[in-house]
């Protein structure tokens, strides 16, 4: 069996769903549909992030209970082999879905900010190969990557909302809650899309972990910071501009940056700032794109991963490329997954808790 599983600790697990949470939190927004009546876009993420750890904490105890040790091990327990599978491709489908969205924004800014000259096709290609390196090194070098690029990761956080802090006006989030409570819902709903990816993708490689109770704290302090840091940039977002002006930006978080820029000193730390989140958002990518190979391994009783993670790499590169047509079917497919890809993780967490309640765990 040659999974690439390893072995990490409670640290590496803590940075894997922290920068996961983090990035998803922060990029895989809607940004028209989102801030386009006004915002209430930083309320409904912290919601958002406290509901998706509320259904992690079910999750983990699901496993607990059932006495199972990741993800794939429970949906097979409970459903077998076929049903099983069949459920997990959804969250296949979610996780891989969650590494395209953000560097989706990434590639944008960079064709439009940095490598002005550049065509989006050529500067999205340059990440198929780092994100290939990592899914097939393995879990363990993903969750040590995360490990490393967890500094980083807050150095971009605090960094981005320093350069913008000069143009922070409370006006701009008036009037509060102006798109009404209904859309706060429907937002809320949405942020689970962008949260229960990576409390999942660590549960899916849950083995690796050094015992239960590891990964349930990982999981919990991961969606924790990531959820505190993700709400804390939507807020700043907010704070910079009104909720109309966003709906209409392709990298709201770089014209952060460019808000208040008056030095050539910030001219040079905002395309640092969206360096460090592009590597950070490689390595979030690459947590995915396992945990999706690794999913799909363990429900098709797969033993070597190498071939499906490298596919499932192209698959997600593919992804990223088409999401730059301009064609009104794959805006709409995009638009439905914004709006309804919560639905392909919570739905088979919601059979997988039904599940667990059936029996007792094993001996």
């Amino acid at each position: 069996m040659n999974r690439r599983l390893g072995r990490f600790g409670l640290q590496e697990g803590t940075a894997a769903v922290g920068l996961g949470a983090l990035l998803s939190g922060t990029f895989a927004v809607n940004l028209g549909d989102t801030y386009g009546a006004g915002n209430v876009c930083y309320a409904a993420t912290a919601a958002g992030a406290l509901l998706s750890l509320l259904l992690m904490g079910l999750l983990l105890k699901a496993m607990e209970r059932r006495g199972t040790g990741d993800l794939g091990s429970l949906l097979f327990d409970r459903f077998g082999g076929l049903l099983g599978a069949l459920l997990g491709m959804p969250l296949i489908l979610g996780l891989q879905l969650c590494a395209v969205l953000p560097l989706f924004r990434f590639t944008l800014a960079m064709e439009r900010y940095i490598f002005v000259e550049a065509d989006y096709v050529p500067v999205a290609l340059y990440l198929l190969p780092v994100l290939l390196l990592l899914v097939l090194r393995g879990m363990e070098c993903v969750a040590r990557m995360a490990k490393l690029l967890a500094i980083p990761g807050a150095v971009a956080l605090i960094m981005t909302l320093y350069l913008a802090s000069p143009a922070f006006h409370i006006h701009h989030l008036y009037p509060l809650f102006s798109p009404g409570f209904s859309a706060f819902l429907t937002q809320t709903g949405e942020a689970l899309f962008r949260f229960l990816p990576a409390g999942t993708a660590l549960c899916v490689a849950g083995k690796g972990c050094q015992g239960q109770g590891h990964l349930g704290s990982s999981v919990r302090r991961g969606l924790l910071l990531g959820g505190a840091g993700s709400t804390a940039m939507q807020l700043g977002l907010g704070l910079t501009f009104f909720g109309p002006d966003i709906a209409g930006m392709a990298a709201p978080i770089f014209c952060m940056t460019m808000a208040a820029r008056q030095e050539r000193m910030s001219l040079r730390l905002d395309m640092l700032v969206l360096f460090l989140w592009l590597m950070a958002g490689l390595v979030a990518a690459g947590f995915y794109v396992y945990a999706a190979a690794l999913l799909l391994c363990q429900t098709a009783d797969i033993q070597d991963i190498r071939p499906v993670g490298g596919l499932l790499v192209l698959g997600t590169v593919g992804m990223l490329l088409l999401c730059n047509f301009d064609s009104e079917r794959i805006l709409n497919v995009v638009r439905l997954v914004y709006h309804e890809g919560w639905l392909l993780f919570l739905v088979p967490i919601a059979g997988m808790l039904l599940g667990a309640l059936g029996k007792e765990g094993k001996g």
